[in-house]
């Protein structure tokens, strides 16, 4: 198998001339980085229309350039399909949204759990034959790219309201003195419908009837499953804040966020901020704006 490697990727070609991207643990994406990576995969295809596997599992992070280089390339007439592996709730909402752009005979994008998955995918474009023989064999379990950990409460019981702060299994929280509310997601947390909601009722009852501004720190690396994706959309997200800020990092949060807002028209501001000053400056000046009286 042949293999170059860059500050932010690995690129290979093996043996059915699948092309393999690995993104780098911890890398920042922008458009160069995304077109090198690009430009080294489309030579190994020798000219060819090219299929693609990105091993997207370890940690990363995407600029805006970046992002926009993925809208106008990621579904172009060089490649024939590009098959996606990661479990991050960011990484499949970016999927989601290319699947709904890709036209029934472009190129094709799907999301997997698997490499294996994702190769059988991939190699039915290429060869049925061959594909369903590599269905039949057994996988060796895959090493996971970053384990996730699951953070046990500590402190006081989360079941009374604690002054000061409050710890859930899934998050801190705490209100400071102009009464501005901080969640701050718990490093490797994996966050699904049943500790989301059981979070969401604890931070309920610490913070009281009293709308606030809210501002949720989601720096830390953390998962989340489908269904309580769709439940911070839908139950969370506008509905317990005079106006929340996000800082945030990855692309997958400023997509929820536009979800959010632009679809599903939630009833108070959001906004995504990458710098807390920032976001916090936004948010003192969305106070002045809900005391406004007309």
């Amino acid at each position: 198998m042949k293999e170059v490697k860059t500050s932010t990727c690995i690129v290979s070609s093996d043996k059915f001339g699948i092309i393999h991207k690995t993104v780098r643990p911890n890398a920042h994406l922008d458009a160069a980085d995304i077109k090198k990576s690009d430009d080294i995969g489309f030579e190994l295809s020798q000219g060819k229309k090219a299929l693609i596997l990105y091993d997207a599992r370890p940690k990363f992070t995407l600029t805006e350039k970046g992002m926009e280089y993925l809208h106008k390339h990621l579904l172009s007439k060089k490649r024939i399909a590009s098959a996606i592996v990661s479990d991050q709730a960011g990484v499949k909402m970016l999927v989601d949204y290319f699947k709904d752009k890709q036209k029934t005979n472009g190129p094709q994008i799907r999301i997997f759990k698997t490499m294996h998955e994702a190769l059988v995918w991939l190699l039915s474009f290429k060869d049925k034959k061959a594909a369903a023989q590599l269905q039949k064999v057994k996988p060796v379990i895959e090493a996971k790219a970053s384990k996730v950990l699951r953070k046990k409460s500590i402190g006081k019981s989360n079941t009374d309201p604690v002054k000061g702060s409050l710890i859930t299994c899934i998050a801190k929280v705490e209100v400071d003195k102009k009464n501005i509310a901080y969640k701050r997601i718990i490093k490797d947390t994996h966050v699904e419908i049943d500790s989301l909601k059981q979070s969401f009722k604890e931070t309920l009852v610490f913070l009281g009837n009293e709308k606030r501004l809210m501002l949720y720190d989601l720096r830390a690396h953390f998962t989340i499953t489908d269904d309580a994706l769709n439940y911070v959309i839908d139950k969370v997200m506008g509905e317990t804040g005079i106006a929340t800020a996000v800082v945030a990092k990855t692309i997958g949060v400023y997509l929820m966020a536009d979800y959010a807002v632009n679809v599903k028209k939630i009833k108070s501001p959001l906004k995504v901020f990458t710098d807390e000053p920032k976001a916090l400056k936004w948010l003192a000046a969305q106070k002045k704006k809900a005391f406004v009286i007309e």
